[in-house]
């Protein structure tokens, strides 16, 4: 029974997993999660015994001894994110922004520095440029300072509010060029700090499409390969037909383990109500 409901609840996972990513389809620079599983086998806790000669009656188990290898189960592991590289949207707006590679933007958080694919920019009322969820955008600085964590309280750094984009009172046409250089006019503003990890999978969802870098020995110190695209924003990387049919799967595995658990109970009530009587 236990292997059934541990299949029920893993499947259970899924569906959830999936729905969300479904959820999700629309959202610019969504990445998808996947759940993850694995078979947790009684047999490997366990040291194997030397076999006997049996002594006696000779039964079926004596030929093909199990060992805990009937004892198994599904542990689920969670879930981990997918970073493929979504597809692109043409907007033509100025200050839409798409990057092809594994970067991020950096951004400023309240919890510190975050990270996004999330492009879709705006100029707050103080002229800050910040996110489509108001968090201000960074621009780049020297190697080593890329991690500075926020202190109790929730105020930004120093570093991080020095290094705010601000376009008040700079009337002109906003330009970007594939290595995050904004300008405004002829006028060089600041440079978008656009970061790259050696390992993505270091990077946790914190909520409103940001990463957090988990170990601040991430940073890549390769040159920059992601390009950014102006007037371009990047799409979720969930394909809807494919998350429908994992679905259906999972929904149709989900009611197969719960079949086979009313089964057993269907057994055991047999057992314990007609095979007693006798």
């Amino acid at each position: 029974m236990w292997t059934a409901a541990s299949g029920a609840a893993a499947q259970a996972l899924a569906v959830d997993t999936i729905a969300n990513n479904l959820a999700n389809a629309d959202t610019l620079g969504f990445k998808k999660d996947i759940p993850t599983f694995k078979e947790y086998l009684a047999t490997l806790e366990r040291d194997h015994p030397v076999t006997d000669i049996p002594r006696g009656p000779v039964k079926d188990k004596d030929f093909y001894p199990l060992d805990g290898r009937d004892q198994s189960y599904v542990v689920t592991n969670g879930t981990y994110t997918n970073f493929a590289q979504g597809g692109l949207r043409v907007t033509h707006g100025p200050l839409d922004l798409a990057l092809d590679g594994p970067g991020f933007l950096e951004v400023s958080t309240p919890s510190g520095p975050r990270f996004t694919r999330q492009g879709s920019l705006k100029i707050a009322q103080d002229g800050r440029l910040v996110t489509s969820g108001g968090h201000p955008v960074l621009a780049s600085q020297p190697a080593g300072l890329a991690n500075v964590q926020a202190p109790a309280g929730g105020v930004p750094v120093e570093q991080d509010v020095a290094r705010f984009i601000s376009l008040r009172d700079r009337p002109g046409v906003i330009t970007i060029n594939s290595t995050g250089e904004l300008r405004v006019g002829d006028d060089l503003i600041a440079k978008l700090s656009v970061v790259e990890f050696q390992d993505s999978n270091k990077l946790r969802k914190s909520g409103g499409q940001l990463f957090e870098n988990t170990d601040p020995q991430n940073f890549s110190t390769f040159p920059q390969r992601s390009v950014v695209h102006q007037g371009v924003l990047e799409i979720s990387n969930v394909n809807p037909v494919e998350e429908m049919t994992q679905m259906l799967k999972a929904q149709r595995l989900f009611e197969q383990d719960m079949k086979a658990l009313r089964t057993y109970g269907e057994l055991l009530s047999k057992e314990a109500n007609d095979i007693g009587k006798l």
